[in-house]
This record gives structure tokens, sequence and C-alpha cells, in this order.
């Protein structure tokens, strides 16, 4: 069996710097690396050798150095490297990308293919499940465990999810999309390099692939970037290093208080959005919305969607629909009704697969070829990723994937506003295609007041079984809440990274955050070391928060972990390490040990926070 690893050589997002007066990227001189997701699949492969894999194949796409991150997959231990590049590829978008993938992977004939979950530059995961649409593979994302049974030529995997993880058996051959977990962090080694010069490395071209370049490129590409918008630094960057902790929580409480009050965030709590008109009876120039459910109902991002829909309806003067996956249920009927929906559509998979699954695809891309929508909006969740890019791929789409925001310009079109690099950069899409699809990060948008009495129309889609293969769920595990739900909607969140010590500084951190009412969050490294659960981390492979305060205790300050905080009205940091940038990233910050001074800052914090709770 071989295993064939799509392994993308992007730039240091770190090391990327910007001219915030010329509104330019600065990439002179800015180093590459082999995308980390992509590393660990890399790493997973070569383990799997010695249980019965034949070959394992590192493919990239990308410019002539892209050659250099090939050499270090080989190092690690790939048995043969190919490089797709040619100037035809330029400007391709993901679709655009996963078309020139598919055709060099089908080359290849592989049983199983590894990509990771996402990449560090553009961070979409889109790429991965639109290749396994157009190759028609299975596909399973989130794939933290990996498994291969070769008696059965199967794979069963762990996928994490928002709520727990699934296990999943999936025949081969199928694709897969890897994340933390599945495979220990390696680095090449000097003799693994040298090794690497004496392994083959083949180069393809777009006339290797087809006669028709048209489908790469910008010419192939349905979503282009408009002009992009830097994000300016908007922190204070006020940091204290004064000695005594007493004086030191004084100051910036005191500071604190004073930048609330000049934000307006105050105590009150902020006004939701609306009420807007509704037009259930215009079909033309509809706006979806995909809703989500927890095992507990409503997941609050459908919500969050219903409420920008029904903003953006203001100017198309169009229905809102929402697409409920799963059993017909009243109460949730009800709830998507006075959260903005004109019309409900229930799409029942009971029994059909999983809500990503190939039979919801199918059944979800009749009902949209039926009606034609404006827009689709589905939540940036294991879920929502998965299936809005095999529908994208099925029906050619353009989408774009974890937008913070929606537009409309004064052309009528939607514009999706996406943050790149880090965050530093905010890319408005646009799309060539209708229906424009489009996931959104969960907390960023606000739903609307609840309108009680309202009706709408209820309409049940077929969903066919899928005749084909498919993953098969074997298992789900859903763990008690961990704080999740809750650091969604919170004001006030505590944040812990490594610089706690260990997990038996846990407790105490626990008790601090408990007195002003803070939630929990943490970071990658703190969630990789097992002290705190994934579900709570925040950052580019977590979740996104929004609160009024966020205090950042032990954190280094990663771009990883601030592109998920950058929304957060005050950021304060305590962390001994002066030169951390986390602190160019606060507003406020403490220099010094955080069992010293968070305990008086958080007591000096009180009548602060728990104001605003």
């Amino acid at each position: 069996m071989k295993i064939v690893v799509c392994a993308k050589y992007v730039p240091v997002v770190s090391r990327i710097r910007f001219d915030y007066e010329q509104k330019t990227v600065i990439r002179e001189g800015v180093p590459s690396e082999v995308n980390s997701f992509d590393m660990l699949g890399i790493v997973r492969a070569v383990e799997l050798k010695s249980e019965g894999v034949d070959e394992v194949v590192a493919v990239s796409m990308g410019p002539p150095q892209a050659r250099d991150g090939l050499l270090q997959c080989l190092a690690m231990g790939a048995d043969r490297g190919v490089l797709v590049s040619d100037r035809a590829l330029a400007g391709s978008d993901t679709l655009a990308t996963a078309r020139a993938l598919a055709l060099a992977l089908a080359r290849e004939a592989p049983g199983l293919i590894i990509c990771g979950r996402n990449s560090s530059d553009s961070e979409t995961g889109q790429v991965g499940p639109e290749v396994a649409e157009l190759m028609d593979l299975p596909h399973i994302s989130q794939v933290s465990k990996l498994d291969y049974h070769p008696d059965s030529n199967t794979i069963v995997v762990q996928r994490d999810t928002d709520e727990g993880h699934q296990v999943l058996e999936c025949q081969l051959p199928a694709l897969v999309c890897v994340t933390e977990g599945v495979a220990e962090e390696q680095f090449p080694t000097r003799d693994g390099m040298a090794e690497a010069q004496t392994k083959p490395l083949d180069e393809l071209s777009c006339a290797d692939l087809t006669t028709d370049v048209s489908q790469f490129g910008l010419e192939g590409s349905p979503t282009w970037v408009d002009d992009i918008r830097l994000v300016e630094p908007s922190r204070l960057g006020i940091i204290v290093e004064e000695e005594d902790p007493l004086a030191a929580a004084k100051q910036v409480a005191d500071q604190l208080a004073a930048r609330l009050e000049e934000l307006g965030s105050g105590s009150a709590d902020a006004p939701s959005s609306g009420p807007f008109p509704r037009f259930p009876d215009n079909r033309e120039r509809s706006i979806w919305v995909v809703a989500e459910t927890t095992h507990t109902g409503l997941r609050r991002v459908s919500l969050e969607m219903l409420g920008k829909a029904r903003e953006l309806t203001t100017v198309t003067g169009s229905e809102v629909v929402a697409v409920l996956v799963g059993a017909q249920d009243d109460g949730l009927v009800r709830e998507l009704t006075s959260s903005g929906a004109d019309r409900v559509i229930v799409l029942d998979n009971t029994g059909k697969g999983t809500a990503w699954g190939r039979a919801v695809v199918q059944a979800l891309c009749a009902a949209l070829q039926n009606d034609s929508p404006y827009a689709v909006l589905f939540a940036a969740t294991a879920d929502g990723r998965d299936l809005a890019a095999r529908v994208a791929a099925a029906l050619g789409l353009g989408l774009t994937g974890d937008a913070i925001d929606l537009e409309i310009d004064d052309q009528g079109r939607l514009v999706q506003l996406k943050p790149a690099l880090g965050g530093n950069v905010v890319a408005p899409i646009l799309s060539r295609t209708l229906p424009n699809m489009v996931t959104l990060r969960a907390g960023l948008l606000e739903p609307i007041d609840p309108e009680i009495g309202i009706s709408s129309m209820v309409e049940q889609v077929d969903v066919p079984v899928f005749q084909g293969r498919d993953a098969q769920l074997l298992e789900e595990h859903i763990q008690e809440d961990m704080g999740s739900i809750e650091l969604a909607q919170a004001q006030v969140v505590l944040g812990v990274g490594m610089g706690i010590g260990g997990p038996e500084s846990l407790g105490e951190v626990r008790e601090l955050a408990a007195s002003i009412g803070a939630t929990l969050a943490t970071t990658r490294d703190v969630v990789h070391a097992g002290w705190l659960p994934h579900q709570i981390q925040v950052g580019i492979s977590g979740r996104t928060i929004g609160p009024k305060v966020y205090i950042a205790v032990g954190i280094r300050g990663a771009f990883n972990h601030t592109v998920g905080i950058q929304k957060a009205g005050i950021i304060v940091a305590v962390n001994q390490m002066r030169r951390h940038t986390i602190f160019r990233a606060a507003d406020f910050g403490i220099v010094g040990d955080w069992q010293t001074f968070l305990p008086p800052l958080i007591e000096a914090l009180k009548p602060t926070l728990v104001g605003i709770r």
C-alpha cells in the first residue's frame, strides 16, 4: 500500500513583517518551512511503513524553492518526492489548487492520502476535502489518531470534534487530514538531509497533468482577493515593571477601568442585533444558513450566522433559509425561526451517515442546484468546514474559509473578510460563482433578539443513501463540557500557558479565575502537554473569542494563539519574560512571576471585572 502525503512549503508567518504606511506585506528574507500539520502526516506515514505500507511519497505544489521542503520530507523518511510547479499555477485559490493536486495524486494511485488539517499561511483547511471530492474518495478530517489494518485494507481513526471525538472506520483508498496528536513532532537530522539528496525527486508541470490549464491559476480560481487590509497594531502596549506586586496590580487595575470606560464597555451587556425586516416571500437572492446542533441543542454559532444573514437581507431583500441536518425537531425549528429563519429545510440523515458525510453532501448539492441562493453560510467548525468544502468542490464553487465578517458592496457582491498571516492581514475575498460559499468563525457575530410568534415554512428534503464508499461512525464520545460553551460567550477570560509551570498549578489558577467570574482558555502547547482539553484551546487550531477582557498568564504570545484573541476588548499579560511577544499583543503587561503578581492583580480587578460579567 502506498501513502502520499501532501506537504505545503509555507513562509514562517512569525517572521513576516508589514509596512503599515504602504499597506504591504514584506516577504523578503522570510524563511520557509514545511507546514507543521503536514510534517506530522509525514511522520505518521513513515511510522506505518512497519505495518504494511510499501512506499511513502511526498507531494508538494509550489515554486521551485519548494524542493527544499520536499527534501525535508525525504530526510524524515519519505521514499520519493514529487513537486508540482508551473507559472500557470500562480494565483490558484483552494479549488484550483485542489484540481492540480487531484490530478497529480491520481497519477500515483495511492491507497491513502494524508494532508495537514490546514496551512499556517492561509489557514483554510479546504484543500484536503476538496481533493477528496474531486477524486471521488471518502475523507476524514481532524484526525488525531490513525491506525492501518492491512488485512482488511481499512483505517480506523479518531476524529476530534468540537464536543469530544469520534471513532471512524474507512475502506481504502481514502484521504485524511491530520492534526495534533497523530504523531510526535520531529525534525530532520543532518544525516537525514544528506540521505535525502540521494532519493528521487521528480517535477511535474501543468502539461504533465492535463491539456486544459485554464482550470488552474487566476483563470481557474472562482475566488479572488481584493485589496488586502493590514490590521494595524491597536494595543496600548503599556508594560509595568514595578517590583511591588500590590503597586503593579493597582496601576493596571486603574488603567484597565479607565480603558473599559473609554471603549464604552461599562457593565451593560452588548446590545443584540436587529430588529431587521423579513422578506419571506422573496426567494431570489436568498441567504442560507447551515445550522449545527450539539447534544444539548443548537450551536450558538448557528444563531450568530442567522443574525448576520438577517442583516444582509436588508440589502438583498430576500428570505433567510435555515438548513437543519438531522431529524425534524419542532423545538429546533421554532428556535431557528425566532432567530431569523423564514424557511427551514430539514435534511434528515438518520441512519445515512454523518452530518458531513457524502449522503448529506449529495442532498445539499441537489437542494442548492434547485433553489440557486445568493449565499450559503456554514460554521467554521469540524463539521461545517468539511461539509462546505465538499459541496464547493462538487459544484465547482468558490469557498472562503474561517471568515470573521461579511459585507455587501455597492455592486451587490458579497465581500467575505478573512484573516490571514497570523491575523495581521484581513483579505476581502470575492467570488465569481453563485451561491457565495463561506464558513464563519464562532463568537464574532451577534444573534438577533428572538422574535416570538413568528412562523416559518418547513420543508423535508430526502437524503438518499450514498451509493459508494464513505467513512463509517463506530463510536462517538461527548466530553463533559470543560467550559467550551461558556467560553464562546464569556466576557472575561483567563488564558493559561506553559509558563504556569505544570498541571499542578491549575487548581490555583482556576480559583483565581472563578473569583472574578472568568472562563478558562488555553494554548496549543498546553493541550499538547495534556494539561487541559482542546475544546478550550484558542488560536488558529482552536477557537476565536471576543471577551471584553482577556488575561494571559504564562503565555508566550505566538501568533497561532494571538490570532484567536484579536477581538478581545482589552488584553492583560502576566509573564516573567520581558522579551516574550505577548507584551506586543497586550494593552497592559506585568513583568514578573505569576504566582507573585497574579493574586494581587485579580484582587485589584474584582470590582471592575465582576461588574461587567
